[in-house]
């Protein structure tokens, strides 16, 4: 009956989502639930919450700055032109379509959703992906299989979550989740294969093994060099770089550097004040370097950059306008999904899901989160509602709560490629805007339901294992 409980947020949430209601009301559903049961069943000393409300209030704002300047960023770079330069010049650079495929997969679509995060690596994608040549559908779901670095998605906020109710370091948790993200690369690297042509002709493969192999490398590295919130925009830069290289050597034509140069501007200073506040504040312990060091900073400065670095005309204030209007919504529920965690990890609620789940041993724990990546269409919200409980279920069954939580992370993030409002969204993007009669839109709808089938194939490709290895490790 406790356990029940405990649970009932959390199916609260579910059950709201799955009637088609926004995120937002979703969380506030399950926040109210969780404070009723938390007063009846799950009482904690106010001391102690308001102690912990308050280290864990700095991890809350952090995410939501993350997510306003990374929805503004992209918005921008949309508005001015520049993301048109800077894949339309990697598109030219590409000697077939298959390796510009591996290009934009592998190498450009993990980086702008490392940059931004929420999605974002999908509106960048599937249009170009669409000029490669590929039919609407295989562009969407090619465009979402190339959310394999959500992990590290808007330099991580997701896994700043997960690291914060579970009780384990960032970048600690970030090793652990870039070394079993294998599982997803593989799974990526295999359908893109096949959505490539690879069963007719097996050479399609080679650019997407590479990339795949690249990117795994270069996040895990990075990781290790640098921390976890710059790994992803690294890991993809290696896979730009070594598929660019590759291709200059087969008499790919050059690409213009001082035009594509000026359009990536943002993302340059971006990168590099990430790389440089992280290294100062690894010499120097201060305030002022912890607060330097944290991404929102260098995000905000690489959206007053875009601006006066536009290669075209924008109005920044008007693009600002709806880009916060847009964040409301994604903001409100995320918010409200870390509170509805914290508040589920601090009264026991999340221990006593994990000691009830503890008779099926840790495999649920992934299951927990790719549910839950599935539903909230968001790595932050997954974790924000299932972290604490797998630690809890790691606690329970004597299992590695690093291991445990670094499957669930990985898992969770990979599942959001199968999100429904996202896999429409993408298609949609694929077609365009142009007007749509009665047969194009139910042409649409089917579009729509192939790219969905196929995304959650993909994703139970991927759960698959990752809930073997929590029952070997649990």
């Amino acid at each position: 009956m406790t356990a029940l409980l405990a649970a009932a947020p959390i199916l609260l949430a579910f059950a709201v989502l799955l009637l088609g209601r926004p995120a937002t009301w979703a969380a506030a559903a399950g926040l109210a639930a969780a404070v009723l049961v938390a007063v009846l069943a799950f009482p904690a000393p106010l001391p102690a919450l308001t102690a912990s409300a308050a280290d864990y209030a700095p991890l809350v704002v952090e995410v939501l700055l993350i997510l306003l300047f990374g929805m503004a960023l992209a918005r921008l770079l949309e508005a001015s032109g520049a993301m048109a330069i800077l894949s339309t010049g990697l598109r030219a650079v590409s000697t077939s379509r298959a390796g510009g495929t591996a290009l934009l997969v592998f190498g450009v679509v993990p980086f702008a959703e490392s940059v931004t995060g929420y999605g974002i690596g999908v509106t960048v994608g599937v249009p170009a992906l669409v000029h490669l040549g590929h039919s609407v559908p295989r562009a969407a779901l090619l465009g979402l299989l190339g959310l394999i670095a959500v992990p590290w998605g808007a330099l991580g906020p997701g896994t700043a979550v997960a690291a914060s109710l579970a009780g384990l370091g960032l970048d600690e948790l970030g090793v652990a989740t870039a070394l079993v993200n294998v599982i997803p690369v593989l799974v990526a690297v295999v359908a893109v294969s096949i959505l490539c042509g690879a069963r007719t002709d097996f050479r399609v493969a080679v650019p997407q093994a590479v990339g795949g192999l690249v990117l795994f490398a270069g996040v895990l590295g990075a990781n290790l060099l640098f921390g976890t919130p710059p790994a992803g925009i690294l890991g993809s830069l290696a896979v730009i770089a070594v598929l660019l290289g590759w291709a200059r050597l087969r008499g790919a034509a050059a690409p213009r550097v001082p035009h594509m140069l000026r359009a990536a501007l943002p993302y340059l200073v971006l990168t590099a004040g990430v790389l440089g506040a992280q290294l100062l504040a690894g010499l120097r312990a201060a305030w002022w370097t912890e607060l330097l060091a944290s991404p929102p900073v260098w995000l905000a400065l690489a959206c007053a950059v875009a601006v006066p670095a536009a290669p075209g005309p924008v109005d920044g204030p008007a693009v600002l306008a709806r880009a916060a209007r847009a964040w409301v919504p994604v903001g409100a529920a995320t918010g409200l999904f870390m509170v509805l965690g914290w508040l589920m990890t601090t009264t026991g609620m999340s221990t006593a899901i994990g000691s009830a789940l503890a008779v099926l041993g840790a495999a649920p724990g992934p299951v927990l989160l790719a549910l839950g990546g599935i539903l909230t269409g968001s790595n932050t919200g997954a974790n924000a509602m299932f972290a604490g409980t797998v630690a809890a279920l790691a606690e329970t069954t004597g299992g590695s709560t690093l291991g445990l939580v670094a499957l669930g992370n990985a898992a969770g993030a990979f599942a959001n490629i199968a999100t429904p409002p996202r896999v429409a969204l993408a298609v949609q993007i694929g077609a365009g805007d142009a007007p749509r009669d009665d047969a194009a839109r139910a042409a649409l709808a089917r579009d729509t339901a192939w790219v969905l089938r196929r995304a959650l194939l993909c994703v139970l490709a991927a759960t698959v294992p990752f809930a073997a290895a929590a029952a070997v490790i649990g």
